[in-house]
């Protein structure tokens, strides 16, 4: 981490905190651990299946979505975001 240049001064603490929380929304998980340099051992992640929706659907516009998606998956769609708004109101 530390050879990253924007995150040369990020704070261990600060780190493992947004690391847990990532984990626990359900955008990474622990795949193994492994020792350190220093000895100690450290947890290894990898992007789950969530995060890569995140990234993809941040990458693409809504109009790019409709124009490509046939009536099985906007079916499927819908209802995950009907099921989504209607959580919310409850």
């Amino acid at each position: 981490m530390k050879t990253q240049r924007r995150l040369r001064h990020a704070r261990y603490a600060t780190v493992n905190k947004r690391v847990r929380s990532l984990q626990e929304s359900g955008f990474i998980k622990k795949i193994g651990v492994k020792k350190t340099k220093a000895g100690f051992k450290a947890s290894t992640y990898e992007l789950a299946a969530r995060a890569y929706l995140a990234l993809l659907l941040n990458s693409i516009s809504l109009e790019d979505l409709f124009a490509r998606v046939n009536e099985t998956s906007a079916s499927t769609i819908l209802g995950i975001l009907i099921g989504i708004k209607e959580s919310k109101s409850d």
